[in-house]
């Protein structure tokens, strides 16, 4: 006779894996949460992975720069017109801004109404904890409107990266559209940056690969046949059955047309945030708004990688890929670290204005709240 387990039966704020018995304690309003109170003692990996993470950055940039003449670059920085940067600056704001008011709806889809000015703040202040600890600002941007609206942190995470997706798929797009536009970029930069088509077929070719997904395999059989059952198995799939019904709420929701308006408007916010640059240089004003984007599509690609901010592969894209488009190399990289710098000390602001403005946002902590679910599986 098959058993049938409860795994997502609330009463209060106790989760019950079976009828009467309690698998988190009172405090614990979430299995996120439950995960969060175990995590102080990765206090000290988190340390680590921060000062590897900056290392990594600061070893790309020296790497770039190391050859070059740095008096040179200051006097190319110094004939850049940067009131031109500083309009460009503005629709960096706008940008993100439209993202605070993208995730509103996601959030909004799961019955909760947080102020707008809350989702808004949360997401500006993403970007200055970013610079502190690669990606801890999105956790912070989850964590601290959960803490202020009274919101489950796992609604917070989950609609964050229901909109981190969204986000992943532009991106993506992007890129590809790039590629199809620009084929002939895409093959030049290869052709003098060999290390990536190299890297791609030692991967393809390493042995470590197939011992990887042979592992891979093993541990899902493992799973089958024998942690099936385990408790720590049954909290991440009762977490997931939630995260399931969370989803179909708001597969179901009636603004999708505006999420499409603001992910269009905000990736063209940000692609006018970096190509309006190019007419702060005379060497860059002339390449035209498709090389704008081909630039600007690289640089979705240096940004992925978890270091704070971009610090250097974000540099490495920008100057390799005007390079390509017949600018000089010191003039390409003067260009990468005026803007990177200017930009970033930008979002350094705005984010600090995100965090500490959080706390003074007006609530009436009247936001709706889902039903309570009971999911079983056989």
């Amino acid at each position: 006779m098959p058993i049938i387990t409860y795994i997502c039966r609330r009463k209060g704020n106790i989760y019950y894996l079976k009828p009467g018995k309690p698998i988190l304690k009172k405090q614990d309003t979430t299995i996120l949460q439950y995960l969060k109170r175990n995590m102080k003692s990765e206090s000290a990996k988190n340390i680590l992975k921060t000062l590897l993470s900056l290392v990594l950055g600061l070893l790309i940039i020296w790497a770039m720069y190391r050859n070059s003449d740095l008096g040179e670059l200051w006097d190319i920085i110094e004939t850049a017109n940067f009131g031109i940067i500083g309009v460009s600056l503005i629709f960096g704001l706008i940008g993100n801004i439209l993202r605070g008011l993208r995730w509103e709806l996601f959030v909004n889809s799961l019955g909760y109404h947080p102020p707008r000015a809350s989702l808004i703040n949360a997401t500006l202040g993403n970007y200055a904890v970013n610079f502190l600890l690669p990606r801890a600002g999105d956790f912070w941007r989850c964590g601290v409107v959960s803490k202020y609206d009274k919101i489950p942190f796992a609604k917070t995470l989950e609609t964050f990266l229901i909109d981190k997706i969204v986000d992943v798929i532009a991106g993506l797009s992007i890129i590809f559209i790039s590629i199809i536009l620009y084929i002939d970029f895409f093959i030049s930069y290869l052709n003098n940056n060999p290390q990536f088509g190299d890297n791609i077929v030692n991967l393809l070719s390493s042995e470590w690969l197939y011992i990887i997904l042979g592992l891979f395999v093993i541990l899902i059989l493992l799973y089958l046949v024998f942690l099936r059952k385990n408790p720590l198995m049954i909290k991440v799939r009762s977490f997931l059955l939630t995260v399931k019904h969370d989803l179909k709420l708001i597969s179901s929701m009636k603004e999708k047309r505006r999420i499409i308006i603001y992910t269009i408007l905000l990736w063209l916010c940000f692609y006018l945030y970096f190509y309006i640059c190019f007419f702060s240089f005379d060497f860059t004003k002339e390449l035209g708004p498709l090389a704008g984007l081909i630039v600007f599509a690289m640089t979705n690609i240096g940004i992925s990688v978890p270091v704070q901010g971009g610090i250097g592969p974000w540099h490495f894209m920008v100057s390799s890929s005007l390079v390509i488009l017949g600018v000089a190399e010191n003039q390409s990289l003067a260009f990468a670290a005026a803007v990177f710098t200017i930009q970033s000390v930008w979002q350094i602001l705005y984010g600090l204005y995100g965090v500490f403005a959080m706390p003074f946002v007006k609530r009436e902590h009247t936001s709706g709240k889902v039903p309570d679910t009971e999911t079983k599986i056989i």
